[in-house]
């Protein structure tokens, strides 16, 4: 969520609870009807990665899967927005960040949940603030898997790369498609 510090100093507890639940709800319906596995909400985010990618760099259904589900969420905030409103909450923005490679779990003594690690998750925290308001952006690597695939444009940010050893460009993503979402909480998205 981008802003969300400051819309939500102005709500109340009740509000700010609604508010966040609202969004991370429908991320993670969403997510899961692209076959995402939830790690956990890390406030005003949602952390998930698609177990049918670990196998195969070739499992190419698998990786359009993945940009699907991201293209869906972007096309989802208005539907969102639109229930927020109903509930007299401020609209919200977001990013969605994408990469792809080798990640760690581990199950902390505190939580019951798995927790990831690793630098393909820093490279994701990383990237997300190029991606434009309500959009997409993917790594390198995840770039090099699905560059070929036609239903999406790709456009380099310019003048970027992490400081690491390598250049590491990130890519925008959009899909060549308008997407309607009827509701967020239930299905996936229509091409239209």
């Amino acid at each position: 969520m981008m802003n969300s510090t400051k819309i939500v100093s102005e709500l109340n507890s009740t509000q700010v609870s609604r508010y966040y639940g609202i969004f991370l709800n429908a991320m993670a319906t969403i997510a899961k009807n692209f076959g995402a596995k939830i790690i956990k909400n890390a406030g005003d985010c949602l952390i998930f990665y698609f177990p049918k990618t670990s196998t195969s760099s070739d499992n190419q259904a698998a990786f359009k899967e993945v940009l699907e589900c991201g293209i869906t969420m972007i096309a989802a905030r208005r539907a969102i927005n639109g229930i927020l409103l109903g509930e007299r909450l401020p609209p919200l923005n977001y990013r969605i960040s994408y990469d792809y490679g080798e990640v760690q779990f581990a199950k902390s003594i505190s939580s019951q949940s798995e927790d990831l690690f690793g630098s393909t998750v820093n490279i994701c925290a990383k990237i997300n603030s190029k991606a434009p308001a309500n959009g997409m952006v993917i790594g390198d690597s995840l770039y090099h898997i699905v560059k070929a695939f036609d239903d999406y444009y790709f456009k380099q940010i310019e003048g970027y790369s992490i400081g690491i050893e390598h250049p590491y460009a990130a890519y925008v993503v959009s899909s060549k498609y308008d997407r309607t979402i009827l509701n967020p909480f239930k299905r996936k998205s229509i091409a239209s």
